[in-house]
């Protein structure tokens, strides 16, 4: 009863609301702009790192040190100490990344107790993995679901992954949908065994060499969305082990112009602003879907002031309110509160929405009717995003070093939170290889 009592008086937590005005304040005045999020919802992601640098594959681009396969798993305290920084910095329910390597290499137990400490101590984790290990024992990624209370994953699928069976020099995005589709049977058996929540974030390395052959993964995604609700699409960076540098030079404008392009629209790509808008392109639409029929509603048009103000508006009124971990009794009175606390937004969305189905009919007309001719229909969210990590020289540019300033992806280094981009373009990753840890691991090796 008190914790209903407090949900129903407090539904967003003054910690989570103070991490997040802090992060705001952080941010360079040039940042902080109607388009910027920080400050209104979901203010930072995080990462673990060293947790296991091993990786069973040799990826053309990969941002793991030469020493990586060489250095023995972390300590678990170390990793523990690592969580609980992320835990301070992100604030409850803060998005952590368990990663470094290939974290499924470690024993289901191992990786299981990292997933358990992370949601006792209220981080919301994410396994992050090229997933392998998951089709060959997929009893591993459902112990992790059933005993760990794991409800995240992240599969990396793309042609520079060297080591995967279908892997050759000459294998396209298009043959490994074949892949990706084993991943989404995965995902939805894994729901269905389980009865539990599951969701799947698909990445993609992209590189001069797949850059055109985009839009044949955004085909597979728009078959899956069922199964995977975000795309992140990652330009290759000249950082650790990356072999082919030749391939790198691609801008998020590149990427972003062949995803509309498989869209078959032009998307604002200054729908929100996470951090800085040269690190990320961050866009949440709507996918409507009736056989071929294909409708894409965006969050916020290009040139539509009301959208950005109604955004605005509803993130500043809800978006620090999280659902995991509370029961349903709770989640119900925490929308409750927060809907009695802004009556007006709910009028406001009303109206709005009955604009936006004004202003979109043409695309909902032509959807709804196909969906009566195929007597189905799907309406599906996803999240669409650009991430661009920095290479060495970048780091020193004024554009550099602003990046690093407005940063919202750290990991714990010696008790801070420095860049992801700064642990892996100035060698620091290798430096926290630690030399007994090298030797122990080439000992059993």
């Amino acid at each position: 009863m008190k914790t209903l009592i407090q949900t129903l008086l407090h539904p967003i937590s003054a910690e989570r609301r103070g991490v997040s005005a802090r992060r705001y304040r952080s941010l360079p005045d040039a940042l902080k702009t109607p388009e910027q999020i920080i400050g209104l919802a979901h203010h930072s992601c995080g990462a673990t790192h060293g947790v296991l640098e091993r990786c069973d594959f040799a990826c053309t681009s990969c941002y793991l040190g030469e020493e990586a396969n060489a250095a023995a798993p972390l300590p678990k305290d170390e990793v523990f100490q690592q969580l609980d920084r992320l835990r301070e910095f992100l604030g409850p329910q803060g998005k952590a990344q368990i990663t470094a390597g290939e974290v499924t290499l470690l024993p289901r137990e191992t990786l299981g107790e990292y997933v358990r400490y992370a949601i006792r101590i209220g981080l919301d984790p994410m396994v992050m993995t090229h997933g392998r290990r998951f089709l060959k024992e997929p009893e591993y990624l459902q112990q992790l679901i059933e005993e760990d209370g794991l409800e995240k994953v992240s599969i990396h699928v793309d042609s520079t992954q060297r080591g995967r069976e279908e892997w050759s020099p000459f294998v396209t995005e298009e043959q490994l949908n074949a892949v990706r589709d084993r991943y989404a049977s995965l995902i939805r058996d894994m729901r269905a065994k389980t009865d539990r929540k599951l969701h799947a974030a698909h990445t993609v390395t992209v590189t001069q060499k797949n850059l055109d052959q985009i839009p044949d993964v955004m085909s597979w995604l728009l078959r899956n969305l069922d199964a995977f609700r975000m795309i992140s699409f990652q330009p290759v960076a000249e950082v650790g082990r990356t072999q082919d540098r030749t391939l790198s030079g691609l801008t998020l404008a590149d990427v972003w112009e062949r995803l509309c392009g498989a869209l078959g629209k032009p998307l604002n790509r200054d729908a929100m602003h996470f951090g800085h808008p040269e690190c990320h392109i961050m866009v949440p639409v709507i996918v409507a879907r009736a056989g071929e029929q294909l409708c894409v509603l965006e969050t916020v048009r290009a040139e539509k002031s009301w959208d950005r103000f109604y955004l605005r508006r509803l993130l500043g009124a809800v978006g620090g309110y999280t659902v995991r971990g509370k029961s349903r009794a709770e989640n119900l009175l925490g929308i409750a509160s927060l809907t009695l606390r802004n009556p007006l937004l709910l009028l406001e969305t009303l109206v709005y929405g009955l604009y936006r189905v004004w202003g979109d009919r043409r695309d909902l007309t032509r959807i709804l009717l196909a969906a009566v001719r195929k007597g189905r229909l799907s309406v599906r969210p996803l999240a669409l995003v650009v991430h661009k990590f920095m290479s060495p020289d970048e780091l020193e540019t004024p554009l550099g070093r602003e990046r690093l300033q407005a940063c919202t992806f750290r990991v714990p280094v010696e008790g801070q939170m420095i860049p992801m981009c700064e642990l892996n373009a100035t060698g620091l990753r290798s430096q926290l290889y630690p030399a007994s840890r090298l030797r122990k691991a080439v000992g059993r090796s």
